[in-house]
């Protein structure tokens, strides 16, 4: 499983990892919403719904 940073620090200033199975899934993870980004969502699931075995 891969890890995803958070790019910003929560309120109490500590930076936050997710799994990467909860990126772009529709719920916000990350303080300021990164891991639900339009844009990079849409690339993130181009990518990930491949196949690569």
């Amino acid at each position: 499983m891969e890890r995803f940073a958070c790019p910003t620090p929560d309120h109490m200033g500590r930076y936050r990892c997710i799994d990467d199975h909860v990126l772009c899934d529709g719920f916000i993870d990350c303080p300021t919403g990164e891991d639900e980004d339009r844009q990079n969502c849409m690339f993130y699931k181009t990518v990930s719904e491949k196949n690569f075995g």
